[in-house]
């Protein structure tokens, strides 16, 4: 029999509470949005990882990307924080052009997050997090192809007065301080307002004179406010507010690097491995700021039907400059400078009527999406261009609409058995206007007088010259426009043969639109890629054993990409390209509270792919590669102990990761090959009896494991300059850190 959504999240609450002892906050039950209505997670027919505000918190979790290292399958790529790609089961795009958007889509209280520029941030007052692997294009759409990351905020719901302040110091100097408070305005509002700061010195050490390099600096806030408009309409909303400033950023490990025939980059023999940690550049930095505002209405038609509107808009300002060469500029100029600057909008606009009976839930709706962005990029120096030092500016303005109406339905056939189906049809129209302007410079850096020349400019499907910036006779339609439509489609089958076991089998076909690589030296022919189609197959099941004292969720997938986006280096510039490929694996997840205290984790993620070919710099085929950050297998274990003493409750924790080798670039060079490696972390807690107070000392990455999070191959400069030009850029995760963190909670 089907039960209300009310019903079923109070049922939900039950098993939280009974669901090993009392004791227990890493394994507490998380109630998710996964099908966009509340459900425990056990009886949701995905592959989904979920985190509620207190195990978040048990984690260590500052920032969004934190939550890699405890769910399977979940890897993130990054040189800098102002721009981030996640990656899911091998899925990702990264590619660094601000005007891309991500197969792994992110989610930010219900509203879709369009730029990778706007991914990484401060976490904090968190209700949950939500991590849903494979195709979700039929309930969320757009670009989903991978998965998505749903971050869901702790909004003004308790009429109660409620807060907490925290503070935290670690290594590095970094300082951290947040808080919020919330209750309820009036019989019919409830407010809360929540905020964070974080400063850090960086941990990559300059050696010649310039600040250390990737640290931190940055503040944000968000406010929400809740008010019944009747017995039956009800609105929630947020303004979130984000700020950092001059964050020192933008340096690389560099390695020198030879390349073979085919035009991969490789370690050059005979030269040792710099220091991962040291930095002999003139350093960089980003500035970014950001301003989100949703608004939700829900409104209850009826005791078994609901519309909810979802309104958002998203603006982010950000300027990023980096040393790309890492080393001091000469007096002759730099080598090679690279800054982007990017002003971002987007609006949206969903409406969605559910409804239930005994045997049947379902959904209809629409969505909207715009998005403006005016984007710029500067590589400066004389790597690309020796011996003459030169500026390149190429500036894209890029305007996209979608439009997508879908649905959802399942259907109880038996007890037991139950069908899911869903349908969207998604409308891309996508326009840009790209123009690459190129001047040479003075060695100083100065200009030098002469008038700069227009290398191309992509207006109206002309193509101009990159001599004479005259228009060229053959007009190629389209080239600067994307009128795309297609559909994404879901079908399952549920099985519970009892309460305590689910098996799913489904079928997913994803969808995720065209785009262009607006960059210097890009070809006409390259200058756009097609759209991807992701036809995905998974078995699954999810177990709760030994009277709610353990949880086994277990998925496998299959994956056959047509046009799968290919993120490759040609000719030492960045672009994307479509090839065909296969993805197969698999996740685990174990969750065990074995006696008092006791807190168990284990998780495995299992991936084998197959890209047909992946362009070199030389725009030769690799063929038969690996999707990047895709460990063939990855495993994560959490063990937590907890008992009382001094009149509080004292906790011990261990935790980690252990990643498989893999390479961090599609074209699987010898420059991005990462060697296996295993980050653990430890804590130690005390909370008081009442449970107001609490202190924890911490270490992460406690082995000081060195291993990269990002990896470029620019070892083609040796065949274009020669005299060992050839390099690649890294960046290191951070060494081992400790601290310790207190808080103060009320209510």
């Amino acid at each position: 029999m089907h039960i209300t959504k009310k019903a079923l999240l109070a049922n939900a609450i039950a098993v939280s509470l009974s669901a090993g002892s009392a004791n227990a906050l890493v394994l507490e039950e998380v109630v998710v949005t996964a099908q966009k209505r509340e459900q425990n997670l056990q009886d949701v027919g995905i592959s989904v990882s979920a985190f509620n505000g207190n195990q978040l918190k048990e984690l260590g979790v500052g920032n969004t990307v934190d939550i890699t290292q405890q769910i399977p399958g979940l890897q993130y790529q990054s040189f800098t924080p102002a721009f981030t790609a996640l990656n899911l089961r091998g899925i990702s795009q990264n590619n660094f052009q601000d005007n891309l958007e991500a197969p792994v889509a992110v989610y930010v209280d219900n509203a879709y997050i369009g730029s990778m520029n706007a991914i990484n941030g401060q976490l904090f007052d968190m209700e949950r997090v939500e991590v849903l692997r494979g195709p979700q294009g039929t309930l969320f759409g757009r670009n989903a192809t991978g998965g998505l990351v749903h971050y869901i905020t702790k909004g003004a719901s308790d009429d109660e007065l409620n807060g907490y302040l925290e503070a935290s110091i670690g290594s590095f100097d970094r300082y951290t301080l947040e808080g919020a408070v919330g209750g309820a305005i009036s019989d019919s509002a409830r407010g809360r307002l929540a905020a964070r700061w974080e400063q850090a010195d960086g941990y990559v050490e300059n050696q010649v004179g310039a600040r250390d390099s990737h640290g931190a600096d940055g503040h944000a806030i968000r406010g929400s406010l809740q008010i019944d408009l009747s017995d039956r309409l009800v609105a929630d909303l947020t303004l979130a507010y984000s700020k950092d400033d001059d964050v020192p950023t933008g340096t690389y490990v560099i390695f020198a690097a030879d390349v073979d025939d085919l035009g991969l980059g490789f370690p050059e023999q005979g030269i040792p491995a710099p220091a991962p940690h040291k930095d002999f550049s003139d350093g960089g930095y980003f500035d970014r700021e950001s301003t989100n505002a949703t608004l939700k209405l829900t409104w209850d038609v009826s005791d078994n039907m609901e519309l909810v509107s979802i309104t958002n808009a998203l603006s982010l300002d950000k300027f990023y400059l980096e040393d790309a060469d890492g080393t001091v500029s000469a007096d002759t100029g730099a080598l090679f400078e690279f800054s982007t600057k990017a002003d971002y909008s987007q609006w949206s606009q969903e409406l969605r009527l559910s409804g239930e009976g005994d045997a049947l839930r379902w959904q209809l709706g629409a969505y909207y999406l715009s998005i403006s962005a005016d984007l710029v990029s500067n590589v400066t120096g004389n790597v690309l261009t020796a011996p003459v030092f030169n500026s390149t500016d190429s500036t894209t303005d890029l305007d996209s609409r979608n439009w997508s109406l879908f649905g959802q339905l399942e259907y109880d056939l038996t007890e037991q058995l139950t069908l899911i189906a869903g349908y969207r049809w998604s409308q891309d129209d996508k326009d840009i206007r790209f123009q690459n302007v190129s001047d040479d410079l003075n060695p100083d850096g100065s200009d030098d007088g002469i008038p700069a020349i227009l290398v191309y400019e992509l207006s109206d499907g002309v193509e101009y010259d990159a001599r004479s910036g005259s228009p060229v006779t053959t007009i190629r339609a389209g080239v600067d426009n994307i009128d795309y439509g297609d559909y994404a489609a879901r079908l399952q089958l549920d099985y519970r043969p009892d309460e305590n076991v689910l098996v799913f089998g489904a079928y997913n076909r994803g969808i995720k639109g065209g785009n262009w690589s607006p960059n210097r030296d890009v070809s006409i022919e390259n200058f756009k890629h097609d759209e991807e189609v992701l036809h995905a197959w998974e078995l699954g099941t999810k177990l709760d054993l030994l009277d709610g004292l353990a949880r086994f969720n277990a998925t496998v997938f299959y994956y056959d990409y047509q046009d799968y986006q290919q993120f490759s280096l040609l000719n030492a510039t960045p672009q994307v390209v479509n090839r065909d490929a296969t993805n197969q694996g698999g996740e685990i997840e174990l969750f065990l509270t074995p006696a008092e205290g006791w807190d168990i984790i284990f998780g495995a993620s299992f991936i084998d792919s197959n890209v047909e070919g992946a362009p070199t710099a030389f725009g030769i085929d690799h063929t038969d590669v690996e999707l990047p950050n895709a460990p063939n297998y990855s495993y994560n274990a959490l063990v937590r102990y907890a008992w009382d003493a001094l009149g509080g409750r004292i906790a011990a924790q261990v935790d980690g990761v252990y990643n498989s080798e893999q390479f961090l670039e599609g074209t699987n060079n010898g420059l991005a090959e990462e060697d296996a490696h295993f980050v653990g972390n430890a804590s130690l807690s005390y909370t008081s009896d009442s449970e107001t107070w609490k202190v924890t000392g911490w270490v992460k990455n406690l082995t000081d494991e060195e291993y990269r999070l990002y990896s470029l191959d620019l070892g083609i400069l040796d065949a274009f300059i020669g005299q060992g030009a050839g390099f690649g850029q890294s960046v290191y995760a951070q060494p081992r850190t400790m601290g310790i963190t207190a808080s103060y909670s009320f209510d």
